[in-house]
């Protein structure tokens, strides 16, 4: 069977894709690696519930497909085909609340000299943060 990798803000997760939708995988193995389940109420996450209108085309009881998921949940999706990889973005909903606080995520980079410095470090100064990429 054909691997699908999908990676979500908790990590990278590989599936074996099954027969239902664009990107199926088990419904069962999709809920333990992300916490996203399909209930009666809709597709929940701990006390999170998002309604779904119409489950059969998110799922056969025993499949889900990934891209239909990323649509009702909200979520921005880049699938390569080729390579049988889904990178699924933060919901919508959490993105617009840090930009309305315009609070920035923490995160840890290596600096110019290989110690690793955290945003955190920084806290209540003020910050230039400069990112460049050859590509």
């Amino acid at each position: 069977m054909t691997q699908l990798t999908v990676i979500d803000e908790s990590g990278s997760h590989s599936f074996e894709r099954v027969g239902f939708g664009n990107l199926g995988v088990s419904a069962n193995i999709f809920s333990h690696a992300t916490g996203w389940t399909l209930k009666a109420e809709g597709l929940c996450k701990d006390e999170v519930c998002v309604p779904v209108r119409d489950t059969a085309t998110m799922s056969d009881g025993v499949s889900i497909d990934v891209a239909e998921f990323a649509r009702v949940t909200g979520r921005k999706t880049v699938i390569d085909a080729d390579r049988n990889v889904v990178a699924l973005g933060e919901q919508a909903s959490a993105r617009a609340e840090s930009m309305a606080t315009l609070d920035a995520p923490n995160f840890t980079l290596p600096d110019i000299n290989g110690n690793l410095v955290s945003l955190s470090e920084f806290a209540h100064r003020k910050k230039l943060i400069l990112a460049w990429s050859s590509w």
